[in-house]
């Protein structure tokens, strides 16, 4: 049986991890990172393991006998700081076998650190300059340790001023899991040693160090003759002035508490490497040797002196050749350092997190509406709207200046909304409504509606209600139409004053008569204007809803002129002049006056449009008006017909989860002021409809209607990168720990969101998703 049949050697294999720092990292804590190093030490016994046993039988017992035992080789860390001219770069190099303990630990340590896995790191040539960094003095002394201080990477770093073209250097720290089985007495030995003068150089055959003992043992023979001589004044002076002496050599006889701590650190094999190369052989050894000098910062009781090392370098090798340091964990805290806010702002070019990093809630990892990838510790997860059954119909607000990628979102979420079975309307009023164009282009024609306003008009009415035999139904959808239409008469409104309470009442009860009969809004005008088509109106009200209208048609009634026989002759035009002012200005519009001409018997049915897996675009293009009232009047009157479709919808299928979920886009509300208002009014009432509202603007300040009702219909935030600080402000609170700098900080494309989620709001940066044309249904 060969020996490899019954034994296996297992090496361990290493991956590297490059670390990307932030603004915010602190290196206060990185001597957790030492220990959980430390804590990998494995003695021999624990390294063997069985892998095959077989039972036997002897002398009347069973025994269990290995077959093949496998032994695991000892594994260590490295961490290397890698230097250009421009470039500064940070690995670690772990275990395969411990990476998952290690990744957690380095992420606890550095909060805000992202972790990459790479293939590879940047190597030297085997000509290249290296210098191994030993202690000058015995391994019980310590150096400089300041919890604190960054100052060794900020002096490592200052090498950056003096290199040239292709220079380049590293750091290389080897960190060896080491038995701590006798180091404090190994501690003590040095203490005591340090206490009686004695030398604790840690080269034991140098010249100086043989001086040393020589005169130590001079010390103690004139100790010993001035003990038998009486101590003599003179042997005295001789004795002390050698000790003088000594005690200069030696660095003195006082210790540091860094080095009394020492005894009881965690201490670890450490070899420290310093690695140049350059076009120039000068300059590569002048760089070599000037990194190496800045490791005098932290010098105390023990400091790093430079050697020359011969032997070849590979990051992955157990050990490097060097000599080792029994370094304590917060010494090894000196070597263990990212670059913090001071060395990133000294050093833009070091490429870093420029905000802050959160992890995406379980929850929005999954979903229907992606809102763009997100960056947590080297790792990208989707992130999505909140797809709850609660949730998932609240308020979106998307905020960022021009050219900041709404379009591009929109587009998208669209794109989710219809591959997932549901509807998008788009509520197209900008410009020659590009957005709706944009978004249209993603989808084949049989899953695109177009309403076109400036082309093909419909009849101003609110045919969604339908008919009805049923008394009751046609009484509460006469009265549907109504409240909408006083909507839309509010909305013609230039001195922002309602109609009086009489006018409203007028309105209300020439809508109800005629609305109950069937007729338009046309037909409301003229039943408030002329008294023969209001006799017809009222003559034709059912007379099963007399009961139901007796005090509108007494009101309607009121209305009439009569002459000096009693006869109505004409109308009290007086008493409706506010309505007529605003019936003038709806008149002004084109578009609007011919819709006013026609019956609603062509109009789209949007209740039956809204049940439809489709895109359905609703553009009213800005040459349609000559001012902007004329354009919310028209709006609001779009919104109203919306609004009623979903309430008749809600009618007709009782059955909530045979409702298709209505996306209402509306990009730049706050353009239209009276639209907004009744928004914002329904708002806390869409999400029972089956309808989210998408809404996006510049500033959350621009909507002065909706901007303090959006808290409490618990409205989920997209703020895009440009956004200004304003927008930050108004959501301070809400988007903590992210600050002001996060925001704008932002790279192109990218979004600070604030997201409704099952566990109550969530705070997470995303890439926002791709280009649309890459994932475009056209067929």
């Amino acid at each position: 049986m060969k020996l490899n049949d019954y034994v296996q050697v297992v090496r361990p294999q290493y991956v590297y991890l490059r670390l990307k720092p932030s603004n915010s990292i602190r290196n206060n804590n990185t001597h957790k990172i030492v220990r959980a190093i430390g804590s990998l030490y494995k003695n021999m016994l624990e390294s063997i393991k069985r892998e095959r046993e077989k039972v036997i039988r002897a002398f009347g017992k069973q025994f269990v006998i290995p077959t093949k035992i496998s032994l695991q080789l000892a594994a260590k860390v490295g961490y290397y700081i890698y230097i250009e001219n421009k470039k500064v770069e940070f690995y670690f190099v772990i275990p395969k076998q411990h990476l998952t303990f290690m990744r957690e630990k380095l992420g606890s340590t550095w909060n805000d650190v992202t972790i990459e896995e790479v293939e590879n790191i940047p190597a030297f040539h085997e000509q290249a300059t290296k210098y191994q960094l030993v202690y000058k003095k015995e391994d019980g002394l310590s150096l400089a340790v300041d919890r604190r201080s960054n100052d060794l990477l900020c002096s490592n770093l200052n090498i950056v001023e003096v290199l040239e073209g292709i220079d380049k250097v590293g750091i290389f720290y080897n960190f060896i899991p080491t038995s701590q089985y006798g180091w404090k007495f190994k501690h003590q030995s040095t203490i005591e040693k340090v206490k009686n003068c004695e030398p604790v150089d840690r080269d034991k055959v140098g010249f100086l160090y043989l001086l040393k003992i020589v005169m130590v043992m001079i010390d103690d023979l004139m100790n010993s003759v001035a003990g038998v001589m009486g101590k003599q004044q003179s042997t005295e002076q001789g004795t002390n002035i050698l000790a003088s002496v000594l005690d200069r050599l030696n660095g003195g006889r006082a210790i540091s508490e860094s080095t009394v701590k020492k005894g009881n650190s965690i201490v670890i094999s450490t070899q420290i490497i310093v690695l140049s190369e350059s076009s120039d052989k000068v300059r590569e050894r002048s760089n070599a040797r000037s990194l190496a000098s800045s490791f005098d910062m932290i010098s105390q009781d023990n400091e790093l002196i430079y050697k020359p090392l011969r032997s070849r370098v590979r990051f992955t090798d157990y050990s490097l050749g060097a000599e080792r340091n029994k370094v304590g964990d917060e010494e090894a805290q000196n070597f263990i350092t990212l670059a913090g806010r001071d060395v990133l702002e000294r050093y833009n070019f070091i490429e870093k997190i420029e905000t802050h990093e959160t992890e995406v809630p379980e929850d929005l990892q999954t979903g229907v509406m992606c809102i763009g990838t997100n960056r947590y510790r080297g790792k990208d997860q989707l992130a999505y709207l909140s797809n709850d059954r609660e949730f998932r119909n609240l308020l979106t607000l998307l905020i960022g200046p021009t050219r900041a990628g709404k379009s591009n979102l929109i587009c998208n979420l669209a794109i989710d909304a219809i591959k997932a079975g549901e509807c998008v309307i788009v509520f197209d009023f900008i410009e020659n409504c590009e957005l709706s164009d944009e978004v249209a282009k993603q989808f084949p024609n049989d899953k695109v509606f177009q309403i076109r306003c400036d082309n093909g008009i419909e009849g101003l009415g609110y045919n969604e209600v339908g008919i009805s035999t049923d008394c009751f139904k046609q009484y509460e959808n006469a009265k549907r139409q109504t409240s909408n239409m006083m909507t839309l008469v509010n909305s013609i409104n230039t001195d922002e004053s309602r109609l009086s309470p009489k006018m409203e009442r007028y309105l209300e009860s020439a809508s109800l008569v005629v609305f109950i009969s069937g007729g338009s809004i046309r037909d409301v005008f003229s039943v408030l204007q002329n008294h023969v088509a209001r006799m017809k109106f009222l003559n034709n009200v059912p007379r099963t809803q007399h009961d139901n209208l007796a005090e509108y048609m007494d009101s309607l009634r009121e209305l009439d002129d009569l002459s000096k026989d009693g006869q109505i002759s004409g109308t009290k035009t007086s008493s409706i002049i506010g309505i007529i002012d605003r019936l003038h200005m709806l008149k002004r519009n084109t578009y609007m006056e011919l819709m006013l001409k026609k019956d609603c018997t062509q109009n789209v049915n949007l209740v039956e449009e809204m049940q439809k897996n489709q895109l359905i675009t609703i553009k009213m293009p800005q040459n349609m008006f000559t001012t902007d009232s004329e354009r919310d009047i028209y709006t609001t009157y779009w919104i109203t017909k919306i609004w009623l479709a979903l309430q008749v919808r809600a009618d007709q299928i009782r059955d909530k989860s045979k409702r298709l979920k209505v996306n209402l886009i509306i990009d730049e509300l706050y353009q239209v002021d009276y639209t907004e208002q009744f928004i914002t009014s329904k708002l806390s009432q869409m999400a029972k409809f089956i309808c989210k509202p998408i809404i996006s603007c510049h500033y959350i300040n621009q909507l002065r209607h909706m901007r303090d009702e959006l808290r409490s219909a618990n409205t989920s935030y997209m703020l895009l990168a440009g956004c200004d600080k304003k927008n930050y402000d108004e959501l301070k609170n809400e988007l903590y720990p992210f600050t002001d700098e996060d925001l704008r900080n932002l790279p192109r494309y990218c979004s600070m969101n604030y997201i409704k989620s099952k566990e109550g709001y969530a705070r997470f940066i995303t890439k926002l998703p791709g280009e649309v044309n890459k994932r475009s249904v056209r067929s």
